[in-house]
């Protein structure tokens, strides 16, 4: 996290005083998300959801065709995982054999705080290609020792008109979890609490308007 944040502040410190004739431009921000958890362990099958966020972000022109942005934004993304819990010992048994098993479908809304940064470039007098990472923080489930989530971010996009629009691709670098609240069990003086783990794996549209340009 402390690593990812130097390296944002250094990138915009760079473009801020290295390039005083730039372009700079603050706006407001829009997205529409097609959330598809991917699992390594398919036994715990997510089914996709659909998203959507706002934000603020601010953008500067580097050099050439180059430029940068950086925003904050709330996220929220919906996601349903099936589960079976096995009467035994809450569910840690898969191979008990109990036929008097509880199971189905679990609904989870997800709402996050997003850190995003971008680098773009023209590639015609319109349209653009965009690389980035952003930082995320799930601030409605308990997310145990890693409180971030990092990911990776490609995408094309169209500046023509004030209403800049982009289709990225989102993908997380590891999977995540968090505490889902299905059973609690104890083995030994420990507790065990359920959780969900997957890896960010999205489709975004994403909107921008600027609201002040210098």
């Amino acid at each position: 996290m402390k690593k990812l944040l130097i390296i944002i502040l250094l990138l915009s410190c760079i473009s801020t005083l290295g390039f005083s004739q730039s372009k700079t431009e603050f706006g407001i921000t829009a997205e529409g998300d097609w959330f598809m958890p991917y699992q390594s362990l398919r036994e715990f099958s997510c089914k996709s959801g659909f998203g959507t966020g706002v934000g603020i972000c601010a953008s500067r022109n580097i050099f050439w065709r180059f430029s940068a942005d950086i925003g904050i934004a709330y996220r929220y993304k919906q996601m349903q995982q099936y589960y079976v819990i096995y009467p035994e010992d809450g569910g840690s048994n898969y191979n008990s054999g109990y036929s008097n098993t509880t199971e189905g479908w679990k609904k989870y809304n997800l709402s996050y705080i997003v850190l995003p940064f971008h680098l773009q470039l023209l590639t015609g007098k319109y349209f653009f290609v965009r690389g980035g990472i952003e930082a995320s923080w799930l601030t409605n489930y308990n997310v145990g020792r890693k409180k971030a989530e990092y990911n990776w971010i490609v995408g094309i996009g169209s500046q023509k008109h004030k209403l800049k629009w982009s289709v990225n691709y989102i993908r997380g670098f590891k999977e995540v979890g968090f505490m889902n609240g299905l059973y609690e069990i104890e083995i030994g003086n420990v507790k065990y609490k359920s959780a969900t783990a997957f890896r960010n794996n999205t489709l975004q549209l994403n909107l921008s308007y600027p609201i002040w340009q210098k």
